[in-house]
Formats: C-alpha cells, sequence, structure tokens
C-alpha cells in the first residue's frame, strides 16, 4: 500500500481534542513570554527601531562597503543590535536603538568606516526617529491587519458559506497568536517589514484553507450515505499531500534566508518562518474541526442516525408507514417493489357436462 493510500485511511478528526491541546499549549507560552517580556523590558514584543524610535545614520563611501565589516565595527563600539544595511551609490546605512546617539560615538562610527572605504564625511547623515513615529506605523499596521481579516471574512462568507468563513477567521486568529508567541519567546526583533511578512503570512494561510473548504464543498454535492464529519475528513486526506508538498517548499525557501540571509533578512525571514508553519497546521487541523463543531452533529448523533436509517430500511414490520417511505428514499436506498402476482380465484362449482 502506498504512502497516499494510507493517508486516506487517517481518522484526523477523531484526534480534534490533541489538535486543539497543541494550539492552546503554544499560544499559552507565547502569552506567558509576552506577559515576561512586559514585565522585564516594557514590551511584551522586541520592538525595533522603526517602532520604538532610534538613530539612522548614511555614510557615502568611494568603494563598495561590506555590512558584515561595518556591523563589526558598530558592535565593538557597544551597539551589537544596530542593524547595517547596504544601499545604492556606495552608501552603507545604521540603525541603532538609540533615539540620541553620543558624538563621541558618532565619531567612532565614521572614523572606523573611513579607514576601510574612505568615507565622503560631507555627505554623511545623521537621522532621529522619534517614538510618535513608531507608534503611528505601529497603529496603521494593526488597522491593515484588522481590514484584511474583514476582507476576509466578507470574500469567503460569499464564495462558500458563513460557517466555513466563521472557521477561517479563528484560523487565521490561531496564526496570528502563535507567531507573536514565538517572535516574543525568541525576542525577534520586530521593524516595518513585520507588517509585509503577517500580510503573507494571512494570504498563504487563507489560500491553504480555501483549498480544504472547497474540496468540503464539491464532496457535499455528491453527498450520499456519509455524514458531514466522514466528508470532512476524507477531503482533508485527498488534500494533505499537496498542502504539505507547497509547505515544506516555502518553509524550506524561508529557513535559507534565517540561515543565509544575514541580520538584515533574519527577523523578516523568522517571522515568516513561524507564519508559514502555523498557517499550514490551522488549515489542515483547526479550521477543518471547527467547522464540523459550528455545524452542531457530533459523532455519536450522526452515527444514531445512520444507524436508525440502516434499521428502518432494513428490517420493515408490518405494512410501510409514510414516514419509513420518506426514510427510506431520502436515504437513497430505495429499491423498487417486486409486484406479486395475483392468484386467480377458482370459482366453488364447475361448469356441468352437458
Amino acid at each position: 500500500m502506498s504512502f497516499r493510500d494510507r493517508i486516506k485511511n487517517w481518522d484526523i478528526l477523531g484526534h480534534t481534542k490533541l489538535w486543539f491541546s497543541i494550539s492552546i499549549t503554544i499560544i499559552v507560552i507565547g502569552l506567558i513570554a509576552m506577559g515576561f517580556n512586559w514585565v522585564k523590558y516594557g514590551s511584551p514584543l522586541n520592538l525595533g527601531i522603526d517602532f520604538r524610535g532610534g538613530s539612522v545614520i548614511t555614510l557615502a563611501c568611494n568603494t563598495t562597503p561590506d555590512s558584515q565589516k561595518v556591523r563589526d565595527i558598530v558592535a565593538g563600539i557597544g551597539y551589537k543590535d544596530a542593524i547595517v544595511q547596504e544601499a545604492q551609490g556606495n552608501k552603507v546605512i545604521i540603525k541603532i536603538n538609540a533615539t540620541s546617539v553620543p558624538p563621541d560615538d558618532i565619531t567612532k562610527i565614521v572614523d572606523g568606516v573611513d579607514k576601510l572605504y574612505k568615507v565622503n564625511k560631507d555627505t554623511t547623515q545623521i537621522t532621529s526617529i522619534a517614538p510618535v513615529i513608531g507608534s503611528e506605523l505601529m497603529r496603521n499596521g494593526a488597522i491593515a491587519l484588522l481590514l484584511a481579516l474583514l476582507f476576509v471574512l466578507f470574500y469567503i462568507s460569499i464564495r462558500f458559506e458563513f460557517k466555513i468563513a466563521v472557521a477561517t477567521v479563528l484560523a487565521l486568529f490561531h496564526d496570528i497568536l502563535v507567531t507573536l508567541g514565538m517572535l516574543a519567546l525568541f525576542r525577534v526583533e520586530i521593524n516595518a517589514p513585520f507588517i509585509g511578512a503577517f500580510l503573507a503570512i494571512i494570504t498563504y494561510s487563507v489560500e491553504d484553507t480555501v483549498v480544504v473548504m472547497d474540496r468540503i464543498r464539491e464532496k457535499l454535492k455528491f453527498k450520499l450515505r456519509e455524514t458531514f464529519r466522514e466528508i470532512v475528513n476524507r477531503s482533508i486526506t485527498e488534500v494533505w499531500v499537496r498542502s504539505m508538498n507547497t509547505s515544506i517548499t516555502t518553509l524550506f525557501a524561508s529557513l535559507s534566508l534565517v540561515i543565509f540571509g544575514g541580520t538584515a533578512l533574519r527577523d523578516f525571514s523568522m517571522t515568516l518562518l513561524f507564519g508559514l508553519f502555523s498557517g499550514t497546521y490551522s488549515s489542515i487541523y483547526i479550521a477543518s474541526p471547527l467547522l464540523v463543531l459550528f455545524r452542531g452533529e457530533t459523532l455519536k448523533e450522526e452515527i444514531a442516525k445512520k444507524e436508525s436509517v440502516v434499521k428502518v430500511v432494513e428490517e420493515p414490520t408490518g405494512e410501510e408507514t409514510t414516514e419509513q417511505a420518506e426514510v427510506r428514499v431520502s436515504s437513497g436506498s430505495a429499491q423498487p417493489q417486486e409486484s406479486k402476482p395475483k392468484s386467480k380465484k377458482k370459482g366453488k362449482s364447475s361448469k356441468k357436462r352437458k
């Protein structure tokens, strides 16, 4: 038996409590990490310069600078969390998480880079980002995420049905909480690209969930004697390989950015990595079980209904009532009844022979 054939026999919905327990455990760990960060650092997340404010130093060099060497110079002065990026025109941008950098430190940074790449000191730019701008950016990002969730709810409601839309949005909230919790746990620095990463996570998670829901809708059109739970479970097993193949490919790409992308891309790619992993998990193990719960029929109730239908069809007693006939016809087990030949009544007396 091949691997795909074994997947068709999986009872994924039979372990719903396990899937929910795993998600709740991860979310609780993330919330605890946020609370710890709030007490120790004053913020639940490790906000970067774009949100918290800081200083940006832009240097123009005569030769192409190496961001890693510049980062070592800045770290040697005492700013180990500084972000160094190369820009067009042999420029290097240094972002320091401090609203005011002492003039002596700025001089040391410029002189250190000047020894390696000959800095044009006349074009040196020092910009200070106020925390007010950071709070405004955070508010706009929260509004963008909220609007994205509302549009997803509206689209799925029209495309499928409202219960599917609610299950999808709850799965998205699950992805957001898991991602934020992991970012808080590992103290990943959050900057402006974080908003773009979150919107990409929502898009990916919705796309993966819609594939599962669309397969469920197709199966419902040809529903025979399967319960709704059986249809959902069979739909999940049929798209499981496709979802895993797509997710693993994307996760490998994000993991390569985490390992080889350097400091500039590490935080962004880690956000994507956590979100893609959570989105793949929620589309199969969270959204679909939630949809089964929203339908209001438990497994025991569906089995009882199925057994009652079979009992009525297979063990009729006496003459069939109107209700039994309706159950038999609706269950798809109606069979044409053979008409019994009528016996001819023999006359009491035969004709007398003449």
